[in-house]
């Protein structure tokens, strides 16, 4: 009786170490696509900007203030990133 007290034990104990592993997994995976996507986002951004530039050419207007928009939105994407890698160790 006692073996199959012991087995059961080390039973329960395993299925609770690979459901915290699984989980672990599933946040760094998570984790790993927002980084994936805020990179994604960024080089949006720097395709946004290169065509307002060269329709501010074309057109002769001044796109400072969008391009400094852009630019924030640019640093708060990397700022995201960083925030991520550092919650999984990158």
């Amino acid at each position: 009786m006692n073996f199959l007290t012991n087995l059961k034990k080390a039973a329960k104990d395993a299925g609770v170490t690979v459901a915290k592993k699984t989980n672990e997994i599933i946040k760094v995976s998570k984790t790993k696509y927002n980084i994936y996507d805020a990179k994604n986002d960024i080089e949006k951004i720097y395709t946004d900007m290169g065509r307002e530039i060269y329709l501010g050419y074309k057109e002769d207007k001044n796109v400072a203030e969008f391009i400094e928009e852009k630019c924030q939105e640019i640093d708060a994407l990397i700022a995201k990133m960083e925030s991520l890698k550092e919650e999984i160790g990158e």
